[in-house]
C-alpha cells in the first residue's frame, strides 16, 4: 500500500535531514545522534519520556567508539539529564556534544558531562542554577531561581536593620515556606556537585580544582543575574570548559545549520515537541491536545 502525499513528504523531509546526519558523520568521525526540542512547543522540557525515545535511538547505533549528540534543548529536568547522560556515556568511549542553537539549563548539565562541547557562533549554553516551581494560590504556575528564594530571607533582614516597619517584614517572613526553602538550597548543592563531578571525571578529569571552579560559577545566580543568560564559545572556554569552536564558513557548521533548520522547520509544521534521530530512524514525540501519551513515528 503506498503512503499518502503528506506522509510521503514526511518521510522525504526525515530522509533529507538523516542524509545530512550522515554527511555529519563523516567530517566529525564518530556516529551522530539528536535530540532536539521545539523551542515554540509546550511542554518542551526535558522530562521522563525522554530516556525511552534516546534508549532507541541509542540501541539502533549500538556501542562505539565516538558519539556526539546534536543537543538543543530549554532544559527541564536534572535527574532526567543525569540519566541521558549516563545512557550516552554507556554507548560510547568518547562522548560529544554539539550544540546548533542552545542547550539551557539542564541541557547545559548534559553537556558537562561530555568530553568535548562543539559550538558555533549562535551556539549557547547558560547557567545551571535550578528553577523552583511555585504555585500560587490561584494556581498560577511559575518558576523562581533557587537562590532568590534563599536570598529573600537576607534581604529582608537587611529591611530591618534599614528601619523597615518590622511589622511590614514580619508578614512578608508569614509568606516564606521553609520546607521550599530547604529544596531550593538542595537543589542548588545537587546541580553543583552533579557538575563538578562529571567535570572531573571527563572533560576535567585531570584538574579536579579547575571543574569545582566552573561548577561553582556556572549555579552561581548572583554573578548570571538571569537563568537564561547567554554562555557562547568564547565565555564558555574562558571559563575553562573545552570547547571545539567550529567555524562559521566550514562545510561542518553549514551541514549543522541545515540539519537544524529543517528540524526545526519539520516540528513547527507538523507540532512535533521533540525529535530523537540517527542516520537510520527517526523518532518524534507528540503531545494530543486531551494530553495523552506521546506517540512516535518512524518512516522507513
Amino acid at each position: 500500500m503506498s503512503q499518502g502525499t503528506i506522509a510521503s513528504i514526511l518521510a522525504e523531509e526525515d530522509i533529507t535531514r538523516r542524509s545530512l546526519l550522515r554527511n555529519i558523520e563523516t567530517i566529525t568521525n564518530s556516529r551522530v545522534i539528536t535530540y532536539l526540542a521545539n523551542p515554540n512547543a509546550s511542554p518542551n522540557f526535558i522530562d521522563h519520556n525522554d530516556p525511552i525515545f534516546l534508549h532507541d535511538v541509542l540501541e539502533s547505533v549500538g556501542k562505539t567508539e565516538n558519539l556526539t549528540l546534536i543537543l538543543d534543548s530549554p532544559g527541564g529536568d536534572v535527574n532526567i539529564a543525569e540519566k541521558i547522560t549516563l545512557m550516552c556515556r554507556k554507548f560510547s568511549e568518547s562522548f560529544k556534544v554539539l550544540v546548533p542553537n542552545a542547550a539551557k539549563s539542564a541541557a547545559t548539565i548534559i553537556a558537562l558531562g561530555s568530553d568535548l562541547i562543539m559550538m558555533g557562533y549562535l551556539s549557547e549554553i547558560g547557567p545551571i542554577d535550578p528553577q523552583i516551581r511555585v504555585v500560587s494560590p490561584q494556581g498560577q504556575i511559575t518558576f523562581i531561581p533557587a537562590q532568590s528564594l534563599i536570598d529573600s530571607i537576607h534581604l529582608l533582614d537587611d529591611a530591618i536593620k534599614k528601619g523597615v516597619d518590622p511589622r511590614a517584614v514580619i508578614a512578608l517572613i508569614q509568606r516564606l515556606d521553609p520546607p521550599l526553602i530547604d529544596v531550593a538550597d538542595k537543589s542548588i548543592r545537587f546541580a553543583r556537585q552533579l557538575a563538578e563531578e562529571w567535570l572531573s571525571k571527563y572533560m576535567l578529569r585531570e584538574d579536579a580544582e579547575k571543574a569545582k571552579e566552573i561548577a561553582t560559577a556556572l549555579s552561581d545566580n548572583r554573578r548570571w543575574l538571569s537563568h537564561g543568560r547567554r554562555i557562547g564559545p568564547i565565555e564558555a572556554m574562558q571559563l575553562g570548559l573545552k570547547i571545539e569552536i567550529i567555524p562559521q564558513e566550514t562545510d561542518l557548521w553549514k551541514l549543522v545549520w541545515q540539519y537544524y533548520s529543517r528540524a526545526l522547520i519539520h516540528m513547527n509544521k507538523t507540532g512535533v515537541i521533540k525529535i530523537f534521530e540517527n542516520r537510520e530512524m527517526t523518532l518524534n514525540y507528540l503531545v494530543t491536545r486531551e494530553r495523552a501519551p506521546p506517540t512516535s513515528q518512524t518512516p522507513q
